[in-house]
């Protein structure tokens, strides 16, 4: 998959952006330069939420995070949001996302025994709600009384069973509340998802702003050209569309009370470590399987691929009778990387890798503190790509230059090719090293434009 051209007209900073990235430019590697504050870092992360998360519901939140202040004006019913041109293999893709409001839905040709007042986006986590939920009747009621009785422990068990009394009449207004709604949303929302369809637009997610219900459809003018419909398209790029970043970045996509915690002092005295930026951004990178951030050091990603070398090795020994040689190659690629120093995994009893040590190549340990960030840091993206699919996929990099010595920022272009040669890199970047490393036609810029160097 290569992504041949990115519009945004109007989000946050980002104004009548269009940037294309040429296919037939080798290498396939774009810088995005700007001064600080041009948008560089927000159309990264627009870009990956958009084609990352639109096929997966249980993804929707961080979309809706991301779009939660964006309005439509108030005398329209919709609001482009970003336009993308793709090419897999020899298949063009087009794909046009779009906001709308209820007055867009409640125009389309849905069946009639509806009263168009109940056709709102609102409806479809109402939806997505009443489908997953497998629970009992009973179980719904035992949830009722508790919801209700339970949040006040001060209550007697006598005062409990009159309470659970006087909410009878209340469980049974709820019951029919629900049958009518299970009765009406799921096929109101049947009724929507075929209009769309008619009209080639895919409902992806919606969320509220100041109170009114907002749509996020995307629209594809080759669906019925291509074997394959929108959603399917989604889920592919879904699996091929990268995004790393340093920690410390303020990522739009986390809610806003995650985004505050950012500017919060910690509360050491009560011991709350855990309600902090760092930890709700782990929680977000666990959710985002194609997110990572440029920590000091990827300790997991390096020993997991030397366990995945390891096992892979076993298995054809046990398949083959011969032993493997995946473990020997990647442990001389990632001492090569070193350069004069060894990277070895630290065992216990089981020989469990539980850790990761650095030698000399006389033996002698190396403490962490005598290694540089910038080492680290480069073994970490090294180890990342590797990880990735074999194939053709986008990868969003942004300040990859941090803690690299100005003769690696140049060099770190050649790094990506060699390390993932297939793979399309988005580089927003203050280095002007990094962009000398290639033409001028490669670098792609935002206003502020970067001062000529």
């Amino acid at each position: 998959m290569h992504l041949l051209r990115v519009q945004v007209p109007d989000f946050r900073v980002l104004k009548d952006i269009d940037i294309t990235f040429e296919q037939t430019f080798n290498p396939t590697v774009f810088p995005l330069g700007s001064l600080n504050g041009g948008g560089k870092s927000t159309l990264l992360q627009l870009i990956f939420v958009l084609l990352h998360c639109s096929a997966h519901s249980e993804r929707h939140q961080f979309i809706a995070n991301m779009l939660e202040r964006v309005t439509i004006p108030e005398d329209e019913n919709s609001k482009l949001l970003a336009r993308f041109e793709l090419i897999d293999g020899d298949e063009k893709i087009e794909l046009e996302f779009t906001l709308y409001n209820d007055d867009y839905l409640r125009q389309l040709d849905i069946d009639p025994i509806f009263n168009k007042e109940m056709v709102s986006f609102g409806i479809f986590p109402k939806n997505e709600r009443l489908l997953s939920d497998e629970r009992s009747d009973a179980e719904i009621e035992q949830d009722f009384y508790d919801a209700n009785i339970d949040s006040d422990p001060s209550l007697s068990p006598r005062e409990k069973q009159a309470m659970m009394k006087a909410l009878a009449s209340g469980f049974d207004k709820y019951m029919e509340e629900r049958k009518k709604l299970i009765a009406t949303i799921p096929p109101l929302a049947k009724s929507i998802y075929k209009s769309l369809t008619i009209r080639k637009q895919h409902y992806v997610t919606s969320y509220s702003c100041n109170d009114n219900a907002i749509g996020l459809l995307c629209f594809s003018s080759n669906a019925n050209k291509s074997t394959k419909d929108i959603k399917a398209i989604l889920t592919i790029l879904s699996k091929q569309v990268f995004l790393s970043a340093p920690p410390t970045q303020i990522y739009l996509f986390l809610d806003e009370s995650t985004k505050k915690l950012l500017f919060k002092k910690r509360d050491v005295k009560r011991n709350r470590w855990i309600d902090n930026y760092e930890s709700s951004l782990d929680e977000a990178k666990n959710k985002l399987p194609n997110f990572l951030t440029f920590d000091v050091f990827a300790v997991d990603a390096v020993i997991s691929s030397i366990e995945q070398a390891r096992n892979q090795d076993f298995k054809s020994f046990v398949d083959t009778g011969t032993n493997g040689t995946r473990y020997q190659k990647i442990m001389a690629e990632l001492n090569l990387l070193m350069q004069g120093k060894k990277v070895l995994p630290q065992l216990d009893e089981n020989a469990a890798i539980t850790g990761i040590v650095f030698k000399t190549n006389d033996d002698i340990e190396i403490y962490p503190e005598d290694l540089s960030h910038g080492e680290l840091k480069r073994l970490s993206i090294y180890v990342w790509l590797k990880s990735l699919p074999k194939g053709e996929n986008i990868v969003l990099m942004d300040e990859i230059e941090n803690a690299l010595h100005p003769d690696w920022q140049y060099q770190i272009v050649r790094d990506l090719v060699e390390w993932g040669k297939d793979n399309q890199y988005i580089l927003a970047t203050h280095s002007y090293g990094l962009c000398e490393a290639l033409t001028p036609a490669h670098v792609k810029e935002l206003e502020p434009k970067l001062i000529p160097h």
